[in-house]
């Protein structure tokens, strides 16, 4: 059996691994239950469509084809569902559709967040889960052990810490968790960027960059102090910079805020174009080193499966152009 976990969608893993490898029942889990009845949908479309798809492409015919051996599944995995009866839970929750003493591939394929980490943790908590395959994705949404270094920043840029008595998906490892390597926000919204794409298209930063960068000056000008804000996406619409100041001054409601005169001072100021050209070169320049972060998560990773007796391997798997997130983390128990 193999067992594709929340980042499952409506299904289009998990039921291609069906169709083509028939040996294999697949359950599809997922957290949303429109997505469940999306991939239901979609496995019926394809019981009318597969066989056609055969004779077209002139390959061997079975009596009958594998659509049936997919099934998808709601399930929002958390904590509590990381035990050695995992695959029984979920034989339950499919009506026995995979057997619970089966062994099992555990497979995440762009799983978000803190997903991974409870993956990996179920991986060597049940019996049943002997091989696990996953690919990560959305590293500013992990949650960290906490810590009081001073550059763990407050404010919007404040990483996600998780509760002392909760699991946390950075740092995983023994090693890592005995060293000072730890990641303000900023550091993961790095690790999430795709710099192969950027050097493919040879697009810029949005506008919005730039604007921001010009705001951070007016505000450290034009207030003594500031108290933690975020600007967030308030102004993503924005054509200009005096819109998007305006925008951004409206969300944050600080006393004093200047005015439209004193904003649009700031907007002729940094109009020679020399200012934008080195925000944007500073902002490629930085997208280099999201790799590194993005390792340094994934070696943690590899490190705390070999803490457990299992020898990890990363890879990979996909065009980083196509998909940033390529690398795949794969075990087996011994």
């Amino acid at each position: 059996a193999v067992v594709s976990t929340q980042s499952t969608g409506k299904g289009y893993l998990p039921e291609y691994v069906s169709l083509t490898s028939q040996s294999l029942r697949v359950v599809g889990l997922d957290r949303e239950e429109t997505n469940t009845a999306g991939g239901l949908q979609r496995n019926q479309l394809m019981e009318r469509l597969w066989m056609p798809l055969f004779k077209k492409q002139n390959k061997t015919v079975v009596d009958k084809v594998c659509v049936n051996h997919y099934r998808p599944v709601t399930l929002d995995l958390k904590e509590e569902h990381i035990s050695k009866d995992f695959v029984s839970h979920i034989s339950d929750l499919s009506d026995g559709f995979v057997s619970a003493d089966k062994n099992t591939i555990l497979v995440g394929l762009h799983a978000c967040g803190d997903l991974t980490s409870l993956l990996l943790q179920t991986f060597l908590r049940c019996p049943q889960l002997k091989s696990v395959v996953s690919v990560g994705c959305c590293y500013h949404l992990i949650t960290q052990k906490e810590r009081t270094q001073s550059y763990m920043t407050d404010g919007p840029h404040k990483p996600k810490l998780a509760d002392p008595s909760s699991i946390h998906a950075y740092p995983m490892s023994a090693y890592l968790q005995n060293s000072p390597l730890y990641f303000t926000r900023n550091a993961l919204n790095l690790a999430s960027q795709a710099p192969e794409r950027m050097s493919s298209t040879r697009n810029l930063p949005a506008k919005n960059v730039f604007y921001r960068a010009i705001f951070q000056v007016l505000l450290k000008e034009q207030f003594e102090s500031l108290p933690a804000c975020n600007v967030g996406h308030s102004a993503s619409n924005a054509t200009d910079f005096i819109s998007y100041s305006m925008a951004a001054l409206k969300k944050l409601k600080l006393r004093g805020s200047p005015s439209e005169y004193i904003v649009r001072s700031y907007s002729e100021r940094f109009n020679d174009g020399s200012f934008e050209r080195k925000i944007y070169l500073f902002h490629q320049l930085r997208t280099l080193l999201s790799r590194v972060i993005e390792c340094l998560i994934l070696i943690d990773r590899m490190l705390f499966l070999h803490d457990n007796g299992v020898e990890p391997a990363v890879f990979g798997l996909f065009d980083p152009v196509v998909s940033p997130r390529c690398y795949v983390l794969v075990a087996e128990k011994p």
